[in-house]
Order: structure tokens, then C-alpha cells, then sequence
């Protein structure tokens, strides 16, 4: 090799590596928020049944996360977008999330013995366990809210939007690592305490690392958009709702579709971890080693979902080069629903496994593709509130699902397993409702160089 080719060539190495450097630790911190996630996911309602709780009431406290989500993302996005420090605009807002995410779960597990020393020292005897379960969720679910809406915004920051979908789909790589890590935890780990105190070390580990090594610009330099910037406390309750009219129409497409495919996932969540013991084990009580092993079971399910998640994350980008983002993700969302359906029927746990390992594809494209194709329509210095306008598609179609589906399988005899027959007709109807998004693929020629 000539002298002169050398430095090119090293260059262009270095060059090559730093580009691949910036989506990684931006992509880090969700290590720990999909920790967090994964136990509220595979642990949460099987705590709360111990707890004393039903079907519907089951149903309606996981409304914490999805309500949270409609009010939060937005509120914390608009603050994000027009804060001001040198430290930055979005990362105040997500250490301060990881630092309550942390003490949520750090409190959660002891919920049954702190309701007991209320029982002791109170008059008025109640099931105060399950009550600070149900309010520790609430807490838990607003925490990560204040990370991630500021956290999405990030990406249109500081990454160059060709480079986008590489960072999202290397988001949903990282996303898909913390929950296989934590559920294969939760697989191995009785004691749940262990389980959550891990979470919350993850999380503040996680998150930490993305803060300070990503070189986000002080936001006194950065362009801040000066039309928006009354954030007094009636704007800021508003802004859930007022920063609807400002998403652009093909996002407002983007944002309807998104909605079913969330309604979906929310029959799925709140719903497996009990299906399992239940319907596949058979198990008659909460506190059974049955039950356990069951849910023991789920969270292995969960971990192989999670496994084909960031395996498959990794080919979202050349997917997308070849057959755009749009078909990738139509593909994905309806082998999702046809898993959905199997699961309807499915008795044995080897089968649940293949069917949750399916059902994994369609994850990965729904963590990285949408906001991919949200980026190309947001107009600068509103990315915050708009990746939380976009959160409100995906936590009110929870809310519904929480109020909705919990109650209706209560009246048709408590089983579990008609949550995927609903859930798996809404992934439908968001694959159909996806072919009206229109999608831009200029960019896509060098982001498929870099996956």
C-alpha cells in the first residue's frame, strides 16, 4: 500500500467507526429502560394476582402506563424542547427519569411487607399491599416516560438523518439485549427483590452512559423553535392534546396506524404472564409452584422473543434499502397477527415459545421502523413534543385496552387467551392502515452502507 493511500484508508476507517460509534451509545441507555420494562412486563400482573387482584382490576391498574404515557411524554418533550443549560436540553431530563425509575423498583418487590406494616399500625384494615403495587406502577411508568420522550428526540438531535434508521434499529438491537437479559434473569432468579434491585442498578448504569458519552450540544447553541415557548402549567397540561395539530399529516397517518399495532401489544403484555400458568400450566392458584413455574415459563417466552428482536434488528436497515420501510414493516406486523392467532389455540409451552420467537420479528420493526419514518416529517425544534405527540398513539390505544379487554374477558369466563384473538385483529388493521403512510427513501442508499 502506497504512503499516500495509507492515511485515506485509515481515515476512512476511523471515519467509519465513529459513524457507528454515536448510534451506539445513544442506543445504551435503553439497556436499562427495556430492563425496567421487561420486569413490569413479566413480572407485574403475576405480583398483583398474589396480591389479591382479578382479571378486570388487573386490567385497569396496568392503565398507569398508557395514562402516563398520554400525559407525560408530551409534557416532558415540550419542557426538553425549550430547556435551557449548558448540560444540554434532553440529558437533565433523562437522569432525572433513571433516578426515579430506580428507587420505583427499588420499592415495588417490598410492596406485600409494606402493606402489612400499614395493616399493623393502621386502624382501618385494607389491602394496602396491592395499593402501593398499583401506585408504585403509576410511578415507575411516569419515571421512564420523563426518560424516554426526551430520549427519542435525541436521535434527530445528534444523528444525521440518513443515519437514523441505523440508530433506531440499533435502538431496538439494545432494546431487544435488556429484556433477553432480564427475563433470562427472572428465568433463573426466584427472589423477586433480586430481580427488580438488578432493574434498577440497569437502569441508572444504562441511562448514565448514554448521558455522558453522547456529545449532545449545549442547548444554548442549538436551534430551539421560538414560536412554541409558553410553558407555563395550563400550555404544559394542554400540550398533550395542542401538539396534535401541530404533527404533520403524514405523521397523523403514521400515528393512527401505530395506534392498532399498540392496542395489540398491550392484549399481549398484560395478558402472557398470567395465559401461561393458567392456560399452559394449568395452574389453579397464585401462590402454587405451578403458577411459579409458569411464569417462570413466560419470562423464558419473553426472552426468546426478545432474542429474535436484536437478532433480527441488525437487517432492519438493508431490509429497508431493498424493500422499503414501509413493506418491511407491513410484512412484520402481519406474521405478528397470524402468531397472535396461534396463540389463541396453542396448550403446549414449546408451542408458545415458537409463536412469542415470531411474534419477536414484528418487535423489532415496530421499535425502530415508525419512528424512522416519523423523523422524515418532523419540522426542526419540535421533535420532543412531537416524539411525545407520537407516544400518545401508542399509550391511549393502552388505556383502551386496559379498561376494555380485562372486563371482556372477565364475561366470557376469565380465559385469558381471548386478549391475543382481539389483540392480534388490531395488529391487522394497523398493517392495512400503514399502506395510506407515505414514506421518503432518498436517504435510504447510505444508511443501508452503514448496517
Amino acid at each position: 500500500m502506497s504512503n499516500t493511500t495509507a492515511p485515506i484508508v485509515r481515515n476512512s476507517i476511523q471515519e467509519s467507526i465513529s459513524r457507528l460509534i454515536l448510534p451506539l451509545n445513544i442506543s445504551i441507555g435503553f439497556l436499562g429502560i427495556q430492563f425496567a420494562w421487561a420486569i413490569q412486563m413479566g413480572q407485574m400482573s403475576p405480583l398483583l394476582e398474589k396480591l389479591g387482584s382479578v382479571a378486570w382490576l388487573t386490567s385497569l391498574i396496568w392503565a398507569a402506563g398508557p395514562v402516563t404515557g398520554v400525559m407525560v411524554q408530551p409534557i416532558v418533550g415540550k419542557l426538553s424542547d425549550n430547556f435551557r443549560s449548558r448540560f444540554g436540553r434532553r440529558r437533565p431530563f433523562l437522569l432525572t427519569g433513571a433516578v426515579l425509575t430506580a428507587l420505583a423498583l427499588i420499592i415495588m418487590p417490598n410492596s406485600p411487607f409494606l402493606g402489612q406494616a400499614l395493616n399493623d399500625i393502621l386502624p382501618i384494615q385494607f389491602n394496602y399491599g396491592l395499593l402501593i403495587a398499583a401506585l408504585m406502577l403509576w410511578v415507575l411508568d411516569a419515571s421512564i416516560n420523563i426518560t424516554q420522550g426526551p430520549y427519542r428526540a435525541l436521535v434527530p438531535d445528534v444523528v444525521d438523518k440518513e443515519r437514523q434508521t441505523t440508530a433506531y434499529s440499533m435502538m431496538s438491537f439494545t432494546i431487544g439485549l435488556g429484556a433477553v437479559a432480564a427475563f433470562l434473569i427472572a428465568y433463573k432468579i426466584d427472589a423477586m427483590h433480586n430481580l427488580f434491585y438488578l432493574g434498577a442498578i440497569a437502569m441508572l448504569v444504562a441511562i448514565g452512559w448514554t448521558a455522558f458519552t453522547t456529545p449532545e450540544p449545549s442547548s444554548l447553541e442549538m436551534e430551539i423553535d421560538d414560536t412554541d415557548k409558553n410553558t407555563g402549567f395550563l400550555s404544559l397540561l394542554a400540550a398533550p392534546f395542542t401538539s396534535i395539530r401541530s404533527m404533520p399529516a403524514e405523521g397523523l397517518k403514521l400515528c393512527f396506524a401505530h395506534s392498532f399495532t399498540w392496542f395489540g401489544l398491550m392484549c399481549l403484555f398484560v395478558f402472557f404472564s398470567v395465559f401461561v400458568p393458567k392456560q399452559v400450566f394449568g395452574a389453579v392458584g397464585a401462590d402454587t409452584p405451578l403458577y411459579t413455574e409458569g411464569v417462570q415459563w413466560a419470562s423464558l417466552c419473553y426472552a426468546t422473543f426478545n432474542i429474535v428482536c436484536f437478532m433480527f434488528s441488525p437487517l432492519i436497515g438493508r431490509l429497508c434499502h431493498l424493500f422499503g420501510k414501509k413493506a418491511v414493516h407491513t410484512a412484520a406486523l402481519l406474521l405478528m397477527a397470524a402468531s397472535y392467532l396461534a396463540l389463541y389455540f396453542m396448550t403446549g409451552k414449546e408451542q408458545v415459545m415458537i409463536a412469542m420467537a415470531f411474534i419477536g420479528i414484528g418487535w423489532a420493526t415496530t421499535l425502530s421502523i415508525p419512528f424512522a419514518l416519523l423523523s422524515d416529517h418532523l419540522p426542526k425544534g419540535k421533535e420532543g413534543v412531537l416524539m411525545g405527540t407520537f407516544n400518545i398513539f401508542i399509550a391511549a390505544p393502552g388505556v383502551l385496552c386496559s379498561f376494555l379487554v380485562g372486563p371482556i374477558i372477565s364475561v366470557l369466563g376469565g380465559n385469558d387467551a381471548i386478549a391475543f384473538l382481539i389483540g392480534g385483529a388490531s395488529i391487522l388493521v394497523s398493517a392495512l392502515l400503514m399502506q395510506r403512510v407515505t414514506e421518503d427513501r432518498s436517504v435510504m442508499a447510505e444508511e443501508s452502507a452503514l448496517t
